[in-house]
């Protein structure tokens, strides 16, 4: 993680847009299109949560953890706009099958959160990810 925040993103940046790949590797594209459309679209929690189908105090609680995670309102705006077509384009690396979840890189069945197995197993793809969102960040600024 210290080589990405060497990258001249803040840690919050980074921590924030770590949160958002590790959800979307573990296949939870849901949580990324809610957050977008309420953070840049404007979007109420009560309309996302029965567009989507997740309870709104659950929604709530993403929101929430993305703005501290963020430092800010304003940041966490700043990274889910420069990283939405990017983590929108990528491939799960988990998949739901019936009984559970299957890790394609692991090639097995989980016995634990698929998030958490992302997390733990899987940095070095979390990590190129934050990189490869942060270097096409950094080159739509210039």
């Amino acid at each position: 993680m210290r080589g990405i925040v060497g990258e001249g993103m803040s840690e919050n940046v980074v921590e924030s847009l770590k949160y958002l790949v590790v959800k979307v590797l573990a296949g939870d594209f849901v949580t990324l299109h809610a957050l977008k459309e309420y953070l840049l679209d404007g979007e109420s929690p009560s309309v996302l949560s029965h567009k989507y189908r997740i309870g709104k105090f659950k929604l709530r609680g993403y929101i929430q953890r993305v703005i501290e995670k963020a430092g800010n309102y304003r940041v966490a705006q700043y990274v889910v706009k420069t990283s939405y077509g990017t983590l929108c384009s990528l491939t799960p690396i988990v998949i739901r099958v019936p009984g559970g979840y299957y890790c394609t890189v692991c090639d097995k069945v989980l016995t634990m959160n698929p998030e958490r197995h992302v997390r733990l197993e899987h940095k070095d793809v979390v990590n190129k990810v934050i990189s490869d969102c942060i270097r096409i960040a950094k080159r739509s600024k210039s």
